[in-house]
């Protein structure tokens, strides 16, 4: 089974890209694809950059060119759900984008015209071996929907409008967009996101404060989870 992981920062996937044991690495369309073995596990990784676009273009050059079997998008997230703190972990059942809008022509909130749906399920084996890897480790984790949009989430008005309309647990600004170009490719895909911060007027001093341990949790998780793919 060959997996393919995407992070938006460096930070978010730099402990796998050293783990690898025979990486080789490609570069295309700017972006750099690591591909090796880490933990047995045959893995393509790469760091896509910060947004939707990098994201969904980064997902399907990894398609098109290494066919991987499942695609996981681990990294940080900004919180929305009251059961989770700075550091635990949030787990997608479903994504969707909270800023696409095509309401005044009718459609509700989120709708994503070609899938016709506003939430994209992930891969539940892959989720629920996730999950488990989470457990293992003690940490303290919440499964749901994990809302991804073009924005940093740091106002009050924000997080509470992406809660309430989504029933988000967590927000950020690329696994959506990687279970949207998954989805038109009938690949699998997960979504797993550590917090860095709360998704509110703290988030600007959170984030570069936590972000960093944050994503050291999801990559902890992602390597528990390469020991058991077969």
């Amino acid at each position: 089974m060959k997996i393919g992981i995407i992070g938006a920062m460096d930070i978010e996937v730099r402990a796998l890209k050293d783990m690898m044991d025979n990486a080789v690495t490609d570069k295309v369309s700017g972006m750099e694809f690591y591909r090796g073995r880490i933990n047995g596990a045959d893995t393509v990784v790469s760091v896509a950059g910060v947004g939707k676009v990098n994201a969904a273009v980064c997902a399907q050059t990894m398609i098109l060119r290494w066919s991987p079997d499942c695609i996981i998008n681990v990294g940080v997230a900004g919180g929305l759900s009251d059961m989770l703190g700075i550091g635990d972990i949030a787990v997608a059942d479903a994504v969707c984008e909270h800023d696409m809008d095509t309401t005044p022509i009718g459609d509700p909130k989120g709708f994503i015209s070609g899938l016709n749906t506003v939430y994209i399920k992930t891969d539940r084996r892959v989720t629920d071996m996730i999950c488990a890897a989470a457990k293992e480790f003690g940490l303290n984790y919440e499964r749901g929907i994990i809302a991804s949009g073009d924005q940093f989430i740091s106002t009050h008005e924000q997080r509470t409008a992406i809660k309430s309309e989504f029933n988000a647990i967590a927000a950020e600004m690329e696994g959506a967009a990687i279970g949207h170009a998954a989805a038109m490719n009938g690949v699998p895909f997960a979504v797993i996101r550590a917090l860095s911060d709360g998704a509110n007027e703290e988030s600007v001093d959170d984030y570069p404060t936590f972000a960093k341990k944050a994503a050291e949790s999801s990559v902890a998780i992602i390597t528990k989870f390469l020991e058991g793919v077969k």
